[in-house]
């Protein structure tokens, strides 16, 4: 079954409709915009606004939006409907100027405004969600067509339907423990299912300066295990130990070197965590004490 059947059958001419399929080229920002669409934030309706100039002509010319967003593995989630009830045109500065786009930009790493991007003028769009198909948000996935541009024709466009699933979940499963890595705007707003997994896993792990490379090698035990060690090290302006303390917490990666038991005790933990400084030399060359 195609996407465009489910629009004929709530009513919708296909040929109305213009598909925006979300796909960020960066695997962070598109982390980041998966939490803001199953937090139900208002910050993934301003990023809906504005639109490059040829998927903003395709916008203007259709009078519905089907918004999708990628899973990140050649498949996409629907967002919802949205009634095209119009358009202001805007200058960069305006833009940068909104209090919306500027909570908007503070979620991604890359905090530029259109000025500095060297944006102009753009399409200022008015969405309005509609209530047809909005109880398949974040539960039907359909197959990416794989299309350069992210604003389709809906009758053009395949979208094959390849399951309904009974709840919505908008994220992408948290990645093997070995392939694990994070920085730190992640870390501040791990989506739920990644966050209640952190907290079951305890284990040592690494930290890189990504600003000059230097390591820093830790410990995480504990009823908050690795989520409650990564999330203090990412709290405040400052890193939480000596070395850290003089660095920006903002320019930090983490992942795993080792994953341990549920019930590794502390003096254990604390011999790996020691041979890890030792085989990484992390005493000398790098940020432990």
């Amino acid at each position: 079954m195609e996407f465009t059947t489910l629009l004929a059958g709530c009513g919708i001419e296909p040929r109305n409709v213009a598909l925006c399929l979300h796909k960020p080229g960066n695997a962070t920002d598109r982390l980041v915009l998966a939490m803001l669409a199953e937090s139900g934030s208002p910050h993934f309706e301003t990023y809906q606004r504005t639109h490059s100039r040829q998927a903003e002509a395709t916008l203007k010319a259709r009078g519905v939006m089907a918004s999708f967003l990628t899973r990140g593995d050649g498949t996409l989630t629907f967002i919802g409907l949205y009634h095209r009830a119009g358009w202001t045109d805007r200058n960069a500065a305006d833009f940068d100027a909104d209090p919306a786009m500027q909570a908007l930009f503070a979620c991604f790493a890359d905090q530029r405004g259109f000025v500095e991007r060297g944006i102009d003028s753009r399409a200022d769009f008015d969405l309005q969600p509609m209530a047809r198909l909005a109880d398949l948000h974040g539960r039907l996935i359909v197959a990416d067509p794989g299309a350069r541009a992210y604003m389709r024709l809906s009758e053009t466009t395949p979208l094959p339907v390849l399951e309904i699933t009974r709840q919505a979940d908008l994220t992408p499963p948290l990645p093997d423990w070995r392939a694990l890595v994070l920085d730190t705007a992640t870390i501040r707003a791990l989506p739920r299912a990644w966050a209640e997994t952190l907290r079951h896993w305890r284990g040592i792990y690494l930290i890189v300066d990504e600003n000059d490379g230097a390591r820093y090698v830790g410990a995480a035990y504990g009823t908050e295990n690795l989520l409650g060690r990564w999330q203090t090290h990412v709290a405040g302006e400052a890193g939480v130990t000596r070395q850290l303390a003089l660095r920006n917490p903002g320019n930090f990666r983490f992942s795993i070197l080792e994953l341990l038991s549920p019930t590794a005790g502390i003096d254990e933990v604390t011999r790996i965590e020691q041979g890890w400084m030792e085989r990484l030399d992390t005493r000398r060359f790098g940020l432990n004490a």
